[in-house]
């Protein structure tokens, strides 16, 4: 028996169908000089990392951390532990910018762990090889383990400012964060602090978004949020001027032009992007932004490439063609299902290597086509 969430690929993450030679797992296609890696590398006392915390030069980005998920109490207890056993820790990736702030991008939960115990916000509780400590503030400590803390040093590799984001795009890809690949959208929001982290929050909180989606883009990798991203970044530089080979760099540079953006520029954006989503959610019910062969398809998982290329040729439109639209979405859903079946450019255009410039247009074409022949 086929699974209800079995894709294509046969491959589904975090709700979103996995891309064959996804944007974050392709070969590098232009490698970068290496004269632009710019990395250096610091002992750091546990005593100044407290102190950079206090006065707001590391930036936790702490949306960021909720999403990859917050230690429990055992698990922060045993670093500390740690640090008292002399057992050294992993090394910690942080991106720093011109004024030398940090924003950290792995070392999140241990940062925020070893700045919570130091300033007393939890007590010790499970430890394994210190039980003596169970129920110990670091202010309960005797004052040679609190020495032992505040003296460990810590190894961090700081991505210094004017490396090319591609080349911190590359570095991060192959950190792991405890065992696991970071994702591109959890890079960008490290390296873009501002207005638009809690921007693409608050748009994958629309209820128009939760019903287009039907709630089924996983919100804890930051999923949800490269959607809308991508949206975003389409809307704010149409397709037709997409050049790059890079979708990521493209994502990234959507990032910086919605922090620069007035609150009207968002507003605007904001809009087209319930528009959007209506009109996807009255034309297609619970298949929108989903690859569907024939009428009695079982639902598959969110493309993110049909998202942004039907989400963004539903907000060009005017209200009087979405009305005519969802008047035909019989004939339209029809012709979308024509197109995946006989336009085998097309179905590759959307599963594989999609941030290539002749599939992103070819995608987008061929929506808007579909979008004109119904409306003709």
């Amino acid at each position: 028996m086929v699974n209800e969430s079995e894709t294509l690929n046969g491959q589904e993450e975090d709700g979103v169908e996995v891309e064959k030679e996804d944007e974050r797992a392709a070969e590098i296609k232009k490698p970068f000089d290496p004269e632009k890696i710019k990395v250096r590398t610091l002992n750091v006392l546990v005593d100044q990392l407290v102190q950079r915390v206090k006065h707001c030069e590391i930036d936790l980005a702490p949306d960021f951390q909720r999403m990859a998920g917050i230690w429990d109490h055992p698990r922060k207890s045993r670093l500390i532990e740690s640090l008292l056993l002399r057992i050294p820790i992993p090394v910690f990736y942080v991106a720093a910018n011109k004024q030398d702030v940090w924003s950290v991008v792995d070392g999140l939960q241990r940062t925020t762990t070893i700045n919570d115990y130091a300033t007393g916000n939890f007590a010790l509780r499970g430890l394994q090889y210190l039980a003596k400590f169970n129920g110990c503030k670091y202010a309960d400590l005797p004052r040679p383990m609190q020495r032992r803390i505040s003296e460990t040093q810590l190894v961090v590799n700081v991505i210094e400012p004017g490396t090319p984001e591609e080349v911190m795009f590359n570095i991060f890809y192959r950190i792991n964060t405890g065992g696991r690949p970071l994702y591109g959208q959890e890079i960008r929001h490290a390296l873009h602090p501002g207005p638009v982290r809690s921007y693409l929050k608050e748009l994958a909180e629309f209820p128009e978004f939760l019903a287009a989606t039907t709630k089924s883009v996983k919100k804890d990798r930051m999923a949800d949020r490269e959607c809308v991203l991508r949206f975003l970044a389409f809307h704010i530089d149409p397709w037709e001027q997409y050049s790059s080979n890079d979708l990521d760099g493209y994502l990234g540079t959507a990032m910086k032009k919605i922090n620069e953006m007035t609150q009207d520029g968002r507003n605007e954006c904001s809009s087209a992007f319930k528009k959007a989503m209506q009109a996807a959610s009255d034309i297609f019910g619970a298949h929108a932004f989903r690859k569907r062969h024939k009428q009695n398809d079982r639902k598959k998982p969110i493309s993110k490439a049909l998202f942004e290329t039907w989400s963004v040729g539903l907000a060009r439109r005017t209200r009087s063609e979405l009305k005519e639209l969802i008047d035909q979405k019989t004939q339209l859903a029809s012709m979308f299902m024509a197109l995946l079946n006989e336009d085998r450019d097309f179905d590759v255009s959307i599963s594989y290597s999609t941030g290539v410039p002749t599939r992103v247009r070819k995608r987008f074409q061929a929506v808007d086509q579909l979008i004109e022949d119904c409306l003709s």
